[in-house]
């Protein structure tokens, strides 16, 4: 398997709209192989389209509002990801997942949404989602291992 990245995106200044980035940050700790690239986007879509251009696989990490529990995980193919009108849900998601949608024949990976609790101007993220850290930081880590493992045949 070539380049894997795990992208982090979002907003840090609008609560829990920048859940993707502190899932990446902590996680970049915690990786126990050089195989997978833990990185951080936030909002810059040139940076992200960079990155996601160079990778064999990608996994990006966000918050998106798909009718779920807050902090509860949905996992999309970014094939797939036009089917999805709830996407369009974001000040920066419209730009970077529609440049996603023009390749979507070259780009295999990812999008493992968090369910935002609030988005708002602040820095930090909703006592909601502070309380679930714990669990949403396990579902993330043990979803991207399963998603590894599938594209890769390799248990991790």
């Amino acid at each position: 398997m070539g380049k894997i990245i795990v992208l982090g995106i979002g907003n840090r200044l609008m609560m829990d709209d920048g859940i993707g980035i502190y899932l990446v940050e902590h996680l970049a700790q915690l990786n126990r192989t050089s195989d997978v690239s833990f990185l951080i986007g936030e909002s810059d879509i040139d940076y992200c389209m960079d990155q996601i251009m160079k990778a064999s696989v990608v996994i990006i990490v966000d918050a998106v509002f798909s009718n779920s529990q807050p902090g509860e995980l949905t996992v999309y193919p970014l094939a797939q990801l036009h089917e999805y009108h709830a996407l369009d849900i974001s000040a920066h998601n419209f730009h970077l997942f529609q440049a996603l949608y023009q390749y979507t024949e070259s780009i295999k990976g990812y999008l493992i949404g968090v369910e935002p609790f609030e988005i708002g101007f602040h820095i930090g993220l909703s006592e909601t989602l502070s309380e679930k850290w714990k669990t949403i930081l396990q579902d993330v880590s043990q979803s991207i291992d399963k998603l590894l493992e599938m594209e890769s045949g390799i248990s991790r």
